[in-house]
């Protein structure tokens, strides 16, 4: 096998696994912000917090620990915000929104999305460039056709693979979505850190319903852009052979 023929390959399974982390990273991306807690807190059925916290006050403090996640300020900021004296505070002077241990697991999500965000922009700006690149010699220059090839393949695989993951997870999830939930949180953080009462800011603000809502999102989401994608190479395909 020459060189040329290994590296083409090297790109279309590069854009190939790249094309799933790219579609739910940039799902994910867009369901930690304002918009989605806003029509969660806001929809008919979420469960409301019976410790308390009305709507405002869900969508003021759960803005926090997103904010949080995107800045690069360090836990003092997020330990410093204060919530109003309720039924859970003691004493007539505001208690901290997040305890020690909330804190602790906001860090190790903070840790999680910037590496996570780095590898997505990474992978993004090389398949852009890769596209680009062979995009740019088979339209001026005639050439490398074969990597062209390749990138068409490598997407159609990546949307093809993306297709699968959903399906397979939508099934696990639904036949077992607390083992799921268990095996995502075990995966990424140390044992027991990711578990809080019920009385705690981070499960009244980010119920288990919201998870749920946000799985269901990104499934749809990544779905409907893998079949977008399919849909245009078969497009490509057709007026661009």
């Amino acid at each position: 096998m020459t060189s040329g023929r290994l590296i083409r390959q090297a790109i279309r399974w590069f854009i190939a696994l790249a094309v799933p982390f790219l579609l739910v990273m940039g799902c994910l991306r867009l369901l930690l912000s304002y918009e989605f807690l806003r029509f969660e807190y806001t929809r008919p059925g979420f469960p409301a917090d019976s410790y308390g916290f009305t709507t405002a006050d869900r969508l003021e403090y759960g803005m926090y620990a997103i904010s949080f996640l995107f800045s690069a300020e360090g836990v003092d900021t997020l330990a410093s915000i204060m919530r109003p004296p309720d039924d859970m505070c003691r004493g007539s002077s505001p208690c901290p929104l997040f305890n020690a241990r909330e804190l602790g697991h906001l860090v190790d999500v903070k840790d999680i999305l910037r590496a996570g965000f780095s590898f997505f922009f990474l992978c993004l700006f090389v398949a852009i460039l890769g596209a680009l690149s062979a995009l740019y010699r088979h339209f001026v220059s005639h050439s490398c056709v074969d990597v062209l090839r390749e990138v068409r393949l490598g997407l159609t695989q990546g949307a093809v693979l993306t297709l699968m993951i959903i399906l397979a997870l939508g099934v696990f999830g639904a036949a077992a979505w607390d083992r799921a939930f268990d095996i995502f949180h075990e995966l990424f953080f140390p044992v027991g850190s990711w578990r809080f009462p019920f009385s705690d800011s981070l499960i009244r603000l980010y119920p288990e319903q919201l998870f749920v809502d946000a799985a269901l999102a990104i499934g749809i989401f990544t779905s409907s852009c893998a079949l977008l994608i399919l849909v245009l190479l078969r497009l490509w395909e057709r007026y661009c052979p």
